[in-house]
């Protein structure tokens, strides 16, 4: 209970939060005179971990994306499409929202990508400004659970489990997020148009696509796709660990923004460095002073008192699971995804492995409490994107996203009480997992 009291009062004072844990992991090792060699041991081995290069690996292939005119390629591409479909264009952003995740692994990142894109089209069609924000902001959460998916890989490397087999595994649960997301829009336009589109039928003109014009623009962002179908093709058939997949789209990625579009400079390539260094650096610390915590909590028994609280609220596994994720939505609306996975999953892991639960099935349920977490304020990191994208209030965006949230919390839901839904695939691929 002190470590708690002591953790939050310095998360209140705005310290960072590698701080708090580092300060929260140091006074209580010197007040129970736990030697603090083993406090220096538990930080080497925090970050003496060969799968942290993946890391590193996927946030410099998420820049040099950018840099070499990847992604740029890819937005033309799903922009060509989006035009031929008659489906709406919230449908659509949700869609356009769930392919751009397959190259960029964060939420706001796909929000300001397609959402810069798709909101000024939306409110042109007739779209109320906060719903075309809450549409590119609930979609954009995708970003984090298609994969790669950054936050896969934190989570894989603090519960040392297959990085593979964990992007694996959000691919089923990604695509049914996003067609029941594409539900939800429809039935809020269908049923509340006054709300989505304030009375007025949706004005937008359509450019159907020959089968000619389509593998033209499929050709056009050819080098994109093949980054996607190398990445993601080359993990799941057993050809590059993610590691490995991570340095060979590195050097792909260098190859055709240096020689083949062109559109890479070696000042681009020191920024991409740099951000890089700044984010992996910052990860690092704080994967660090997790590993110290958590071994501040193991040594004091907290994991396994909280476990057996937690297992006298009920005798059956599928309700202690559904108390965890209350939590740990709870959590996220004032917690940065990573810090979460940091801090939750010493403390919650050893609890569902004892009830049975399997460690990659409890990854796909924490990145979708983390995609509620984008979503609500006020930490909510999507609709801070959305709202400027919109020039909407966080209150206006917020009450938009309601529907949204609901819906991703109907369908982790139904992802704890159907477990397969994330294992079918990562079982399938690689076997018993």
């Amino acid at each position: 209970m002190m470590i708690a009291l002591v953790l939050v009062v310095l998360l209140l004072t705005g310290l960072p939060i590698y701080v708090c844990l580092g300060l929260t992991s140091l006074i209580f090792f010197i007040y129970y005179e736990i030697p603090l060699d083993l406090l220096v041991r538990t930080l080497y081995s925090g970050v003496d971990q060969y799968a942290l290069i993946s890391v590193t690996g996927f946030l410099l292939v998420g820049t040099l994306f950018d840099k070499a005119g990847i992604t740029e390629a890819l937005v033309k591409m799903v922009r060509r499409f989006m035009a031929s479909f008659k489906a709406g264009l919230a449908v659509i952003t949700i869609i356009s929202c769930a392919i751009f995740a397959a190259v960029s692994g964060s939420g706001p990142a796909t929000v300001a990508t397609i959402g810069g894109i798709m909101v000024p089209a939306m409110i042109r069609a007739g779209y109320t400004s906060r719903f075309a924000g809450a549409v590119s902001a609930s979609g954009g959460a995708l970003g984090i659970l298609i994969p790669p998916s950054n936050p896969f890989l934190i989570y894989g490397i603090i519960a040392n489990q297959s990085i593979a087999a964990l992007f694996a595994a959000g691919v089923i649960p990604g695509i049914l997020m996003a067609i029941c997301l594409s539900l939800t829009s429809m039935i809020l336009l269908r049923f509340f148009p006054t709300y989505t589109t304030q009375g007025k039928q949706e004005e937008r003109e359509y450019q159907p696509l020959t089968l000619r014009e389509a593998f033209a623009a499929i050709w056009e962002a050819k080098w994109a796709l093949f980054a996607i179908l190398m990445l993601l093709g080359g993990i799941y058939a057993g050809f590059f660990t993610p590691i490995e997949a991570a340095e060979v789209t590195i050097f792909y990625s260098l190859i055709v923004g240096f020689f083949i579009t062109r559109t890479m400079k070696l000042k681009d390539l020191y920024y991409a460095l740099a951000d890089t260094l700044k984010l992996s650096g910052t990860l690092i610390i704080l994967v660090a002073m997790a590993f110290v915590f958590a071994r501040l909590l193991t040594i004091q028994g907290l994991p396994q008192a909280l476990g057996q609280k937690i297992g006298e609220l009920s005798d059956n596994p599928h309700v202690i699971l559904l108390v965890i994720m209350a939590f740990m939505i709870f959590v996220g609306t004032w917690a940065e995804t990573f810090s979460q996975i940091i801090v939750l999953t010493p403390i919650f892991l050893p609890i569902i492995t004892r009830l049975g639960i399997h460690p990659i099935h409890f990854g796909v349920l924490f990145v979708v409490c983390a995609e509620i977490g984008f979503l609500t304020p006020p930490f909510g990191a999507n609709l801070f994107v959305a709202m400027k994208l919109a020039n909407i209030s966080l209150e206006e965006v917020s009450k938009a996203s309601l529907p949204f949230i609901l819906t991703y919390t109907v369908v982790l839901v139904v992802l704890v009480f159907f477990p397969e839904l994330s294992l079918f695939l990562p079982r399938l691929i690689f076997g018993r997992v």
